[in-house]
Order: C-alpha cells, then structure tokens, then sequence
C-alpha cells in the first residue's frame, strides 16, 4: 500500500527540512523548500556589484 503524500503546504520550515532530509528524492517536497520565504534571509539587489555586496556582507557579519 502506497503512503498518502504529506502536505507540503502545511508543513513548517523545520518538518518540511526534516522531511525533505530523509526523502531526498521527493522533487515535490524540495520544490517547496526551496521556494519558501526565509525570514532572516538577506537580499541585494541583482543589479548590485559583488565588491558591495561583499561589503555589505561584512558590515552585517560585523554587527553580529
């Protein structure tokens, strides 16, 4: 008997890890990972060069 599949959507971050952790090969479940907002993530700007970004990044690990 085949096993209902979780819902993703339901999930949050820390299960859906655990899940996608010991199912690596369930591509659904990554897809959702993956498109999850982090809400400590940083964000620049594409347009942004590398060398500010960098600084940036230094500035922020600086205040940490």
């Amino acid at each position: 008997m085949i096993s209902p599949q979780p819902n993703f959507k339901e999930m949050s971050l820390q299960e859906l890890r655990r899940y996608v952790l010991a199912h690596r090969d369930d591509r659904e479940a990554w897809q959702e990972f993956t498109d999850r907002e982090r809400p400590n993530a940083i964000y620049f700007d594409i347009d942004m060069p590398l060398a500010e970004q960098e600084r940036k990044l230094q500035e922020l690990l600086q205040d940490i």
